[in-house]
């Protein structure tokens, strides 16, 4: 398999200020050519330092892309480092030089000295178009390796991998697409997934199998050369799972939950406390969504609880709100008022503090209620009031994806 290193260059991007989002999207397209990446590193503005990473990638890597440090300041030095670690000059196009002119030329401003910089080019590279901004790319061969310069703003970045780079490499390394299969998997512990998946992929060789935690949802990507080898394992994979594959590919969650709710004709709303309206924001993200959703109400206190929902005030002074009681008559409650088939709610102690509540921290009660009765669960969550939040919205939505479907979640409780 052919490797890949990612160098992601900006002081910003070592100090917080921003993200690097860009690697994340160049990896995703890659591996589906089939390539491996070995390498991902951030590094600051700093000529020496950019350098010698970039000769330690070219060392373990067939491909190195690296982004940003393209632009006109004194600070972009991604140009002058790359031709460093190669042993080659920069040279200024005047073509470019001159597009660079007309572009300011037609903004009605005159260029800045600096911009002229964008116009250097490692000597034997080609030029990349850059039709969103002002940088362009650079494609640069050296010893049978290429290496791959693009801007770091990320619309210009993507423009110029999918349009550019991606065609290119698929000219010059022929044949490499890998096959891969997704399949998302909710309410189970990444270690009961991963025991089930090894046991049933037994002799299976050449399949690469890797997990991903998220919160709430364990994510299983299969990838191979060969698409049958893909297939045989996502079917053994989803025979082992059953109903606890909530998605494949690029389908969600939330999107299923829709898709299954339409088909049936029925319609769903949610009562939500420590999610804040996470799970709504979640339902209607899918487009089309009002032909099943009802509403949400999101009940932060006990005042809202019982006057909107319905809870019983005495059940909350004696109880407080975090527990399966509240949970039921909460999913009662928002089905009765908006008139909808399946009831959904979330009720729970997100941190840091407990306030007046008597559970833990991490403690969290669902419940689902629908014309035979409701169902309810109860949680304790791992992780920062931000975690036990997003893990509540997904554990709740895949219990109403469950219930629609008819799925037992006798072993959740």
């Amino acid at each position: 398999m052919k490797e890949c290193a990612l160098l992601a260059v900006g002081d910003e991007l070592l100090d917080g200020r921003v993200t690097d989002t860009n690697s994340d999207f160049i990896s995703s397209r890659l591996q589906s050519l089939g390539w491996r990446i070995v390498l991902r590193a951030a590094v600051g503005d700093e000529l020496r330092t950019l350098a010698d990473t970039v000769s330690f990638a070219l060392r373990v890597s067939d491909l190195l892309i690296v982004t940003g440090g393209l632009g006109p300041t004194r600070d972009d030095l991604t140009r002058e480092a790359v031709a460093s670690a190669l042993g080659r000059e920069l040279e200024r196009d005047p073509e470019v030089e001159q597009r660079l002119r007309s572009f300011f030329d037609a903004m009605g401003r005159e260029m800045s000295p600096s911009n002229a910089r964008q116009a250097d080019r490692v000597r034997g590279a080609e030029w990349l178009q850059a039709r969103l901004g002002t940088a362009p790319g650079q494609w640069i061969e050296e010893g049978g390796r290429v290496i791959v310069l693009l801007p770091g703003v990320p619309r210009e970045m993507r423009d110029m991998l999918d349009n550019d780079v991606i065609p290119r490499l698929k000219e010059r390394y022929p044949g490499g697409e890998a096959s891969t299969a997704v399949l998302l998997v909710a309410a189970r512990p990444e270690s009961e997934v991963g025991e089930r998946v090894s046991e049933v992929l037994t002799g299976l060789e050449g399949l690469k199998v890797s997990y991903r935690a998220l919160t709430g949802q364990v994510e299983v990507r299969l990838s191979a050369a060969e698409a049958g080898l893909v297939e045989e394992g996502r079917k053994r994979v989803r025979g082992a799972l059953g109903d606890w594959v909530v998605a494949e590919g690029e389908e969600s969650l939330e999107g299923n939950l829709g898709r299954e709710l339409r088909e049936r004709g029925m319609t769903l709303a949610v009562a939500e406390s420590c999610t804040g309206g996470m799970v709504g924001e979640r339902i209607t993200r899918v487009p089309g969504s009002s032909d099943y959703f009802r509403g949400g109400v999101v009940a932060y206190s006990y005042k809202a609880k019982e006057e909107l929902l319905g809870v019983d005030a005495g059940l909350l002074l004696e109880r407080g709100a975090v527990n399966e009681e509240v949970a039921a008559a909460m999913a009662r409650g928002v089905r009765e008022k908006l008139g909808a088939d399946l009831g959904l709610s979330v009720t729970g102690v997100a941190g840091p503090g407990q306030g007046v509540e008597r559970e833990p921290v991490g403690t969290v009660a669902l419940a689902v209620a629908d014309g035979n009765g409701v169902s309810t669960f109860k949680y304790r969550l791992p992780g920062n009031r931000e975690m036990v939040r997003m893990f509540a919205a997904n554990i709740a939505l895949a219990l109403a994806y469950f219930r629609v479907r008819g799925v037992s979640t006798q072993n959740l409780r």
